[in-house]
Order: C-alpha cells, then structure tokens, then sequence
C-alpha cells in the first residue's frame, strides 16, 4: 500500500514536483496583486520584477514544494549508483516497470532491489521528519 512518502518520490521522479513549481510561479506571476483597485497613486512605484520576487518569497507553497525537491536531490547523492537507478525505475510512473524488469535490467535479484529501493524509502521519510518538511 502507497503511502505519502510514495506519493512524494512518485511525483519527483515523474517530474511533478517541478511541474507544480513551474504552475505556482505561473499562478504567482499572473495573480493581480493590486489593493486599491480603481485608484491611481501618482506617487506609486512600479516595480513588476521587485513585486513578483517578493510574492516568491512569500509563497509557502512554493516553499514547500522546493524544499521537498531539493531535499531529495541532496539525499539522493548520498546513494550508490545503483540504488538511485532503481529507486528512478520503481517511482517513474512515465513508464511503469515492475520489479520482474527492474531486476532484469539491473541483474539483481528482485528481493536486493525492493530492500535498495526501502532503504532510500525510509531515509527520505527520516530527513523529511528532521527537517520538519510537509510531506
């Protein structure tokens, strides 16, 4: 049974995490952001690009959004080469392989690569309850 941290490297793996940085910066960008709609200020400065990198900055959901990306990211270097192609070829959904291809293409027995792909299961679940990251 698919748990949220599943759900999580599914969608990273997928690409979409990043999907939904890029939709959020789109939404952000576009959103109008005026208070006093209908009143001109003659002593009003535009700044488009100072004001739509503030609203960045303030968006929490962004905020979580890169940080669970780049958390994986920096996780995901501490593995073998090994463990992140399996881990890649299990949360892929683009593709959908099942664990009998997996272990042919990776010539490992399926029981060694469904413990690689627990093992980094687990280690993004601990780091994401250390960091206090929204899973």
């Amino acid at each position: 049974m698919a748990d949220k941290t599943d759900a999580l490297l599914t969608d990273y793996y997928s690409g979409m995490i990043d999907t939904k940085i890029l939709l959020r910066r789109a939404e952000l960008q576009w959103r109008p952001n005026d208070d006093n709609a209908g009143i001109k200020s003659l002593n009003k400065h535009t700044r488009p690009l100072e004001d739509m990198l503030a609203r960045y900055e303030a968006d929490s959901i962004l905020h979580e959004l890169t940080k669970q990306r780049d958390a994986i990211k920096r996780l995901e270097t501490t593995f073998s080469e090994e463990t992140k192609q399996i881990v890649q070829m299990h949360y892929d959904r683009r593709e959908r392989l099942s664990w009998v291809v997996i272990s042919l293409r990776m010539n490992l027995s399926e029981r060694t690569c469904r413990t690689y792909q627990k093992t980094f299961k687990d280690s993004v679940a601990q780091t994401f309850n250390e960091l206090d990251i929204a899973v």
